[in-house]
C-alpha cells in the first residue's frame, strides 16, 4: 500500500480492469500526456489492481514520469498497474467515493470493457446521488472487439494481427507435416463473438490458403456437421487448419464440450471446457485422422512482438480523449472509436453512455460472415486489414 500525500489541486485517478491487451498501457500513457498538457491536474495517481486500489488507498504516483519512462510504458505488455475482475458492492462504492474525496480526486479514467463500464456507471450514479463532483470516464479495451457503440476496440488490432500470424505459421507447419499431422485446431479468444476467430482469415495470401474452416459463435452447428466439414476439407487439400472460438456452441446452443461451466467469474460470465480440445478428440475418434490442438491463451493478449502500430496509436488517443472529456465536465461515458467515411482509413474519437456498453455485446454482423458460415466476406477483410497495422511478413512454401 502506498501513502497518498495531500496536494493543493485536483487529482486524476487512472486504473485498468479486466483482461489486459497488448496496448492497454498505451491508453494510460495517452491519459498521462493529456493530463500533463492540460495543466489542470495537480497529480495523477494510478490505482493498483483496478478499483480495488481505490478501496485500499493503494496508488502509485505517475505525475513525474519522464518521457523516457512513458515511452517504455507505452510498449510494455500486460496491465502495468495490475487489473481486477472484482465487482464492487454498493457499500464498497460509497466507501470508495469517500476515499476519493479525501484525496481530492475529481476524475477517474478506467481502461476496461463491458464490466468496467457497468462499475464506472454505478460509481457515477453513487457520486451524483451524493452530490459529489466526479467525472467517471471509460477508456475502451478488449481483444474480443465486442463493445457496442464503436467501430472497434483498442487491443483488437494487435490481437487480430497475432491470430492472423499464428494461423499462417500453423499452416506452414501443417503443410509440411500433412502426411503425419493433417489436422490442426486453433482455439482463440472470444466469449460470444467471433471477431478474433474471423481475424485468422487475414493469414491468407491466395485461395486455398489456411485457415480452411473458421467456426464462429454466430453460426453454431452440430458436432456431426463440424466433423464432416473437417473431413471434407482434409480430403480436398490433404490437410486442414481449423480455427474455433473458446466458447463455441452447437446447434442447440449448448457449449460444445459440455453444458456445465468449470468457472463463473464475479460478473456472472461462465467458462467451459475447451471446445478445441473436444473437437480434436472427436475428429480423431470419428475420422482416424491425427489432429493437433493449439491454444495461444493469454499470449494473444500480451505479445508485444506482433503489435499493431495503428492499435497502439489509437489506444493512446482514446486515453487522451478520456481526459479531455473529463476536463470538459463529461461523465458516465466511454470513449468510442468511430471510423470516418472515405477511401482512406481515418478515425475520430466520440463517446457513448456507459449504460449502453455495460452488459452488451457486439456480435459479428451477418454482412461480415460468408454464407457457408465457416468463413468471412471480403467486407470483413476490408474492415479488419487497416487495424492490424500493415501486411504480415511474406512466406514461401513448395508443397
Amino acid at each position: 500500500m502506498t501513502s497518498v500525500t495531500p496536494v493543493s489541486g485536483p487529482t486524476l485517478v487512472v486504473a485498468q480492469s479486466g483482461g489486459p491487451t497488448p496496448v492497454v498501457n498505451a491508453s494510460i500513457v495517452g491519459a498521462l500526456r493529456a493530463a500533463r498538457t492540460s495543466g489542470k491536474f495537480a497529480r495523477v495517481l494510478g490505482a493498483r489492481f483496478g478499483l480495488e486500489g481505490v478501496q485500499r488507498d493503494d496508488y502509485v504516483d505517475l505525475t513525474e514520469l519522464d518521457e523516457a519512462q512513458l515511452g517504455i510504458l507505452e510498449r510494455t505488455p500486460g496491465a502495468s498497474l495490475g487489473s481486477s475482475r472484482h465487482r464492487q458492492s454498493d457499500e464498497e462504492l460509497r466507501m470508495m467515493l469517500d476515499r476519493l474525496q479525501v484525496h481530492g480526486v475529481r476524475a477517474v479514467a478506467m481502461v476496461g470493457g463491458n464490466d468496467s463500464a457497468e462499475t464506472l456507471h454505478r460509481l457515477h450514479l453513487t457520486a451524483s446521488a451524493a452530490g459529489v463532483e466526479l467525472a467517471a470516464v471509460g477508456i475502451p479495451k478488449t481483444v474480443d472487439n465486442d463493445l457496442p457503440e464503436m467501430d472497434h476496440c483498442p487491443g483488437y488490432g494487435s490481437a487480430a494481427r497475432y491470430i492472423a500470424q499464428a494461423a499462417r505459421e500453423a499452416g506452414l507447419d501443417s503443410a509440411a507435416m500433412r502426411h503425419t499431422d493433417p489436422v490442426k485446431v486453433i482455439e482463440v479468444a472470444g466469449r460470444h463473438a467471433g471477431w478474433l476467430a474471423a481475424a485468422s482469415a487475414l493469414a491468407r495470401d491466395a485461395p486455398g490458403d489456411p485457415p480452411h474452416l473458421i467456426f464462429l459463435p454466430e453460426r453454431p452447428r452440430s458436432l456431426a456437421q463440424m466433423i464432416e466439414e473437417v473431413r471434407a476439407v482434409q480430403a480436398a487439400h490433404g490437410w486442414a487448419i481449423v480455427v474455433i472460438s473458446e466458447n463455441q456452441t452447437d446447434d442447440r446452443g449448448q457449449p460444445l464440450a459440455g453444458g456445465q461451466p468449470i468457472f463463473v467469474d464475479p460478473h456472472g460470465h461462465a467458462y467451459h471446457e475447451s471446445p478445441g480440445q473436444f473437437l480434436v478428440r472427436m475428429v480423431q475418434s470419428e475420422t482416424e485422422l491425427r489432429a493437433r490442438y493449439e491454444r495461444p491463451g493469454s499470449l494473444q493478449r500480451t505479445s508485444l512482438s506482433i503489435i499493431s502500430d495503428t492499435d497502439r496509436r489509437e489506444a493512446a488517443g482514446a486515453g487522451a480523449e478520456a481526459v479531455r472529456r473529463a476536463l470538459a465536465g463529461e461523465s458516465d461515458i466511454m470513449v468510442a472509436i468511430q471510423r470516418q467515411p472515405g477511401p482512406e482509413y481515418r478515425v475520430r474519437y466520440g463517446a457513448a453512455p456507459l449504460a449502453a456498453i455495460a452488459h452488451a455485446e457486439r456480435l459479428l454482423p451477418d454482412a461480415l460472415i460468408d454464407p457457408s458460415g465457416v468463413d468471412v466476406t471480403d467486407a470483413f477483410l476490408a474492415y479488419a486489414q487497416p487495424l492490424i497495422g500493415g501486411p504480415l511478413p511474406p512466406a514461401l512454401r513448395f508443397t
